[in-house]
């Protein structure tokens, strides 16, 4: 909702005529993207402001608690100073017209009658405010114009902000999940402190302040730049009255702003034709737009010509590009409308990855999420528009090793996300099997789902071959009341999972992908994938060809690795507690010394990793 105020005051044409003005009340609210309460109580809050545009005018603080958040990052120079002016301690946080009692400091706390009341009391102020940009869009000229109306008498400040009207996020910029964000102050002139007034005012009175500041390059959208101001007493902190310059409209903006721009399209086909939306809006019909795109490093121009009304869009179909193995990272820029520079480059890029299965990877396929790179290599994450989604953490289910996290706890009901596993090729292996280890805690009455799905295709179709919902897939009880993180190497809340791939065997081009469906619940952990053959009735697997002796033992261990097939295996010591000791690379032989006669006496676990299996062996050190 685009927020078009209109201001109720008149301002008299004869100096002779004075009167007490129409009050143009404020609403300054302190908030944060990463603030519950704030999502929460947001919504109501601005559709009142919005049923009451004649009325009220409301600045928006994005404070630095009590998580992330942007639009903080970019304006915590002036919104320090109004929240330590008002002494403000948490957030969401309202003062009305200053210091107008109200019921609490909670966004609920304003009112139709709050509003009413406050707007029939008269000003002895007029403010008139107007803004100009320079011919490069590059700053603006301010200019605020007080009157007064009646006599008046005080600590008089002019404080003057910037406001974009309007930001629209593709996705959560923190982790509330709010996503639009309405009249956000941007910056504040000269500063903070705002402008000295004159302590004593008569009628017919006046005043003109002007500025000439830069744009701030952070803005998202110059067409919703506006600038309010207002007269505050700062011993009483009263508002007296309040202007706005409404947004100004920009002749030429072509627009590229996709919500889907930087996700992950995977093929198996060695050319892509790419493509792109151009939406028009600017005021003025777009006629010719100009654009610099990059492919696997290539950089090319395009032009485009047409005749594109404002609010009109239109498909853009490049030239067929060829890619090169592996991912294909896909930049279009806007160069120029009309002929001319776009001021308004917010929404001028448009960005995709596509990621080209040109070989095949064998299994077995073996990921423990021990690097800090992630994805990693040759997996692929498409995270469906929503902020969170597939990351690593450091928590693992053996060891403080990393594990795959699925933020369920942030993202939106309905979300869907993958995590893609190497395209494989599985004729080197018989009776396949994806083995795994989940950790997971739930949420009241949401069912969060896991599937592990494959396609033969390339990714144009799915199928499922395995799947659990909440209660089923919870493997650590409901956490309600916080983001759910698993103690690593708690076997208490991480479970083995196996899934049959048989129907697959001999298949050279799989894709298998674990996919999350989020209901708004609690987080999710994947560790140890482990894509290999299944153990048969009549073969023994290597945790029973494995032995370790002594146990328990008054110092070192012996391991019989003679049974593997590779000629190394790689042998991790950890504690109780998950901790790793040592790690090292050993070579196979029938009696292999783990050395631990210099560890303190307790419970210890040999991890060991070969032939695309892990196998935990645990020993009892009593010297």
């Amino acid at each position: 909702m685009k927020k078009l105020y209109t201001l109720a005051i008149v301002l008299l044409a004869s100096s002779a005529m004075f009167a007490q003005s129409q009050r143009l009340t404020l609403l300054e609210e302190f908030t944060q993207a990463s603030c519950g309460p704030c999502a929460s109580q947001n919504p109501a809050l601005n559709t009142l402001l919005s049923a009451n545009e004649a009325k009220t005018v409301s600045v928006k603080y994005q404070t630095n608690w009590p998580g992330v958040d942007p639009m903080n990052a970019q304006t915590q120079t002036w919104v320090g100073p109004r929240v330590s002016y008002y002494a403000v301690s948490g957030v969401p946080a309202i003062k009305f017209d200053g210091n107008v009692a109200l019921a609490g400091t909670a966004p609920n706390a304003l009112t139709q009658t709050a509003i009413n009341n406050r707007y029939a009391v008269t000003s002895p102020f007029d403010i008139n405010v107007t803004h100009a940009f320079n011919i490069n869009h590059d700053s603006i000229y301010v200019s605020v114009e007080i009157i007064a109306t009646g006599a008046a008498a005080g600590a008089f400040y002019l404080q003057t902000a910037l406001v974009e009207e309007e930001i629209i996020f593709c996705a959560p910029p923190g982790t509330n999940g709010e996503e639009d964000f309405y009249s956000v102050m941007r910056k504040m002139l000269p500063n903070a402190t705002g402008t000295l007034l004159s302590n004593s005012w008569t009628v017919g009175q006046s005043q003109t302040i002007q500025f000439t500041t830069s744009v701030p390059t952070y803005l998202y959208d110059l067409k919703q730049l506006a600038i309010i101001a207002f007269v505050q007493n700062n011993t009483t902190k009263e508002v007296f009255q309040t202007g706005i310059s409404n947004p100004l409209p920009i002749a030429n903006d072509a627009s590229l702003k996709d919500c889907n721009a930087g996700n992950i399209e995977i093929t198996c086909v060695g050319t892509y034709d790419f493509s792109f939306t151009l939406k028009n809006d600017g005021a003025s019909t777009l006629s010719t737009a100009d654009f610099s795109y990059t492919v696997g490093g290539n950089t090319n121009t395009y032009t485009w010509n047409g005749s594109l009304a404002t609010g009109s869009s239109t498909t853009i179909n490049l030239p067929t590009s060829t890619l090169l193995g592996g991912s294909n990272v896909f930049t279009c820029n806007v160069t120029s409308a009309n002929g001319n520079a776009d001021y308004v480059t917010g929404n001028n890029t448009f960005s995709k990855v596509v990621v080209y299965n040109s070989v095949a990877t064998a299994a077995p396929i073996v990921q423990g999420y021990t690097m800090t790179t992630f994805p990693p290599a040759n997996w692929n994450v498409i995270n469906n528009g929503a902020a969170a989604g597939w990351a690593r953490s450091t928590v693992g289910a053996i060891a403080v090793n990393g594990s795959a996290k699925m933020d369920l706890w942030n993202s939106p009901a309905g979300d869907i996300d993958d995590m893609v596993c190497p395209y494989l090729d599985l004729s080197s292996i018989t009776s396949p099997v994806i083995n795994f280890i989940v950790s997971k805690a739930s949420y009241t009455n949401s069912f969060d789902r896991l599937d592990v799905v494959v396609s033969t295709d390339c990714g144009t179709t799915w199928t499922s071959v395995w799947n659990k919902s909440d209660p089923a897939l919870t493997t650590a009880g409901a956490v309600t009341n916080a983001a759910f993180t698993p103690t690593s190497g708690n076997a208490a809340q991480w479970r083995a999972e196996s899934v049959s791939l048989s129907a697959y065997a001999g298949q050279t081009n799989l894709l298998v992908a674990f996919r999350a469906t989020s209901d708004y619940g609690n987080n999710l952990y994947i560790d140890d994938v482990n894509i290999t053959s299944a153990v048969g009735v009549n073969e023994n697997s290597l945790e029973q060809q494995i032995s370790l002796f002594p146990i328990p033992s008054n110092g070192d261990v012996f391991l019989n690795l003679s049974v593997i097939k590779d000629n190394t295996v790689r042998i991790s010591i950890n504690d109780v507690t998950g901790k790793t000791i040592e790690t090292y690379t050993a070579a196979k032989s029938n009696q292999h010394k783990v050395v631990m006669n210099q560890l303190q006496d307790g419970t210890y676990f040999i991890q060991i990793d070969a032939d695309g299996q892990r196998i935990i062996k645990k020993v009892v050190l009593n010297k």
